[in-house]
């Protein structure tokens, strides 16, 4: 375990090592992924029946939970994916929001998954009152550690944010969008409020999804809710309109090639293309 944390510590942050490229990224957020390197789940208790769960002490039900739906969570995701993960994924239980914000690169206990380090950290609300949510938010954020597992920190961050969160929503069955409807997502479209169809992304926007216009949304989570629906709703338009163009592009993805050249690979023709098609449909 001690040769594992060493390799995540050395080789995660080659993403840090642009923090000294200036002003893109916060003295705060540095913290925050500090904070992360030094809490990451690894050091926690495992499970016995499963040695990738791990929990902070409290949360031994929360983590034998998780662990009765890791082994589906793991065969969706490889599924969808098209191709097995790198190497196993650490998943951790939290018992308190304290720990859990230390532990998952953000600073934060907002959201109730996060994928940072190649870890999967999960807020205790999903033990309670969230548990509901628990099969749905394991599988989106074991969508991202796999691409991350794949590809290494540097050339995950580059990935465009509507493609992760998209491609993670449709894996998940709606997993981190569940509060915001198909046809309200819709609506917003038509309305041309819509998240921005990046086709990179940076150290500047690691966290959340641009939108052309500001929505009609009630808070900034419920922002985030309608971004990361009508992302899941255009990856899964990629998918159900060409599945070989799709798995083209997501083994180009998966392979290390920028989204660009990995949508050009798979479909033959450009993203704002593809978007433009897809927004007429909506």
């Amino acid at each position: 375990m001690r040769r594992r944390i060493f390799w995540a510590i050395i080789g995660v942050p080659s993403a840090l090592i642009v923090i000294g490229a200036g002003a893109a990224f916060s003295l705060q957020m540095t913290r925050h992924m500090i904070s992360g390197l030094w809490n990451m789940p690894d050091r926690l208790p495992a499970l016995s029946t499963n040695s990738q769960v791990h929990y902070q002490p409290g949360a031994e039900d929360f983590a034998r939970d998780v662990a009765a739906l890791y082994p589906d969570a793991i065969a969706r995701v490889e599924a969808m994916h098209g191709r097995r993960f790198a190497h196993p994924v650490t998943v951790g239980a939290y018992a308190t929001p304290e720990a859990y914000a230390a532990a998952n690169g953000q600073g934060s206990d907002v959201p109730v998954g996060v994928t940072f380090a190649g870890r999967v950290n999960l807020s205790p609300k999903l033990f309670w009152p969230q548990h509901q949510r628990l099969r749905a938010i394991l599988t989106h954020e074991l969508s991202h550690a796999h691409i991350n597992g794949w590809i290494g920190a540097v050339a995950y961050i580059h990935l465009p944010n509507w493609f992760k969160e998209g491609l993670a929503v449709m894996v998940s069955e709606g997993g981190g969008a569940e509060s915001v409807s198909e046809p309200e997502a819709r609506a917003a479209i038509q309305r041309g409020e819509h998240f921005l169809v990046e086709e990179t992304g940076s150290l500047r926007t690691l966290v959340g999804v641009k939108f052309t216009q500001a929505p009609r949304a009630d808070s900034p989570s419920h922002v985030t809710l309608l971004a990361y629906r009508q992302a899941g709703m255009f990856v899964r338009y990629l998918h159900d309109s060409d599945a070989p163009a799709f798995q083209r592009m997501l083994q180009a993805v998966l392979d290390g090639r920028p989204c660009v050249e990995a949508v050009r690979v798979g479909y033959r023709q450009d993203i704002q293309a593809l978007w433009r098609t897809f927004a007429r449909r909506s």
